[in-house]
This record gives structure tokens, sequence and C-alpha cells, in this order.
């Protein structure tokens, strides 16, 4: 299923400066944080936010104290600073997947990027889709599924006109328009730093990260099953313990107000201690079933 597309609050300053110039906004280790990178990241925090208050008001209660408690750790520290907490933890993490031999290979990279891309630059189609459920066109819902190019597309072929509705079922008119609006959004993104070069270099470079990190994450889980972590994911969460221990960062003149680098390293062992807990809570509740 196409899911989203990565669109989230316009801040057209910070665009203009990302094209003209992307200063480095912190240091990690030997590692610069651009702008770009921190951009990205408050974009996804923002609408990480405005998810979880749709969610706590009128979502699914499954895992709701978990949301909840995620999102109410986000609002204590503000957007800003969990945005830098986001890139230097992931820039951290990235320096020491490297530094253990967790690399992708460029075709690698390309490959996600470019199915990523193409998922994208899918979104108006699933847009028009689900108007066309909407509105019961089974004529235009035939032809737009005829020309789209994008594989999740072919989930929807063969489907009759009630599996179709069943299938959007969560698609209301407020909820297309809400996504139209974040697509223009993102689109004028796009273009303040540059379509192009957003795929190829700022959002390479964050695929690059993390991959390498999902890498690393699946050496460590792999290698906990002969160890001594009775709980499931505990030795990420105390590989990534470790890892923050060691984080040497500096911001520099360009940092953008708001961004509290110890506010940021707090907030990270806040959540690490919060996924550590949940985890826990989740294997005593396993094994009363």
């Amino acid at each position: 299923m196409i899911a989203a597309v990565w669109v989230l609050s316009h801040h057209p300053d910070w665009a203009a400066v990302v094209r003209d110039n992307d200063p480095a906004i912190a240091r990690v280790g030997g590692e610069c944080i651009r702008l770009s990178d921190y951009a990205d990241r408050l974009r996804t925090v923002e609408a990480g936010i405005e998810y979880a208050q749709r969610e706590l008001l009128t979502g699914d209660p499954y895992n709701f104290d978990n949301l909840r408690e995620r999102h109410e750790l986000v609002i204590s520290y503000a957007p800003e600073t969990v945005a830098l907490a986001d890139a230097v933890w992931h820039s951290a993490l990235y320096q020491r997947a490297v530094s253990e031999g967790h690399t992708p290979t460029d075709d690698e990279v390309a490959h996600y990027r470019d199915r990523n891309r193409l998922r994208s630059e899918s979104t108006a189609d699933y847009i028009e889709l689900a108007k066309l459920v909407e509105k019961s066109d089974l004529a235009g819902i035939e032809a737009l599924l005829e020309r789209a190019t994008h594989p999740d597309f072919d989930f929807f072929k063969g489907m009759s006109l009630p599996e179709l509705q069943v299938s959007f079922g969560g698609s209301s008119s407020p909820g297309i328009r809400e996504l139209e609006k974040s697509l223009q959004e993102w689109e004028t993104y796009l273009e303040s730093v540059g379509r192009e070069r957003y795929w190829n270099e700022i959002y390479t470079a964050e695929l690059r990260r993390d991959l390498s990190t999902g890498m690393l994450e699946q050496a460590v889980m792999d290698a906990s099953i002969d160890g001594p972590w009775e709980i499931p994911g505990m030795a990420w969460v105390s590989h990534r313990r470790e890892t923050l221990s060691r984080i040497n960062a500096e911001l520099t003149n360009a940092t953008p107000h708001g961004a509290n680098l110890e506010g940021a390293l707090a907030y990270l062992s806040e959540f690490l201690e919060m996924e550590r807990r949940f985890l826990v809570l989740e294997y005593e509740h396993r094994r009363q079933r």
C-alpha cells in the first residue's frame, strides 16, 4: 500500500539557505550535520506531532499509552531540539556502523532511493485514486490504474468497486484534502532546495546513513541470540546507550534558534529509557499469556 509522502511544514527561509549554502549546524565526531539534514528531520518531527495529536483524539486505542508517552516526550523538549537530537543520533550511529564495517553498496543505495522516489512521485495518483473511489467512478479508476507506474498500484488492480471502497475506507474528503495540502507543501520544499539535488544529494546521504544503521542493528540483534539478553531488542538498546555515552558533539554559529544540544542529549537518554521500559512491559505481557 502507498502509505505516505515525505511532506511536512515548510520553512522557506531555511530552504533558501540550503539551496544557496547549506551550512554545518553541528559537528559530531568527524562529521558535519548540514542544515538540509536538520530541516528534513524537523519536518519529520512536526509531522509526527500532528499524526500523534490526531491519533490520540480519534485513532485506534492500540498502543495508545506508547504513543501518548512518546508524544509527550517530544513536546516536552520542543521539536527543534528533538530534530537536533535525531540528527546527532543518526550521525553517531552511522559513524559507529561504518567503523564496524556496516556500509551498503552504491547500488543498494541507488535501488532504495529510486524506489522511494517513485513512490513519492506517485502520491498525486494515489490522491486522485482516492477521489475516484469516493465518487464511485469505475471508468476513471480503471484508466488511472492502467497508467499508474508504481508497483504499489498493482494491489488495487482487479478489485471490484466495493472492494476498493473498503480498502479506501479511511480516505474521507477531509483526509484527502489534508494529503493534498501536504503534497503541495512538499512540492514547494522540493522546488526551493532543488528537486534533483534533494534526491541525489540530501536524501541519498540520509538513506546511506539509515541503511548503515539498519545493518548495524541487525548485526547487534543477531549477535545477541547467543548472549545474555533475555528480552528481545534489549541488546540494541544497550548498544545505543553505549553509543550515546561516546557522543562528542558541538554546535556552530549556524545552529537554528531553539535547537539545544544539552536538551538533545537529555532527550535521547530519556527516549532510550522509555524504549527499555516498553520492551520490558511487552515481554512481561507476552509471558503472562
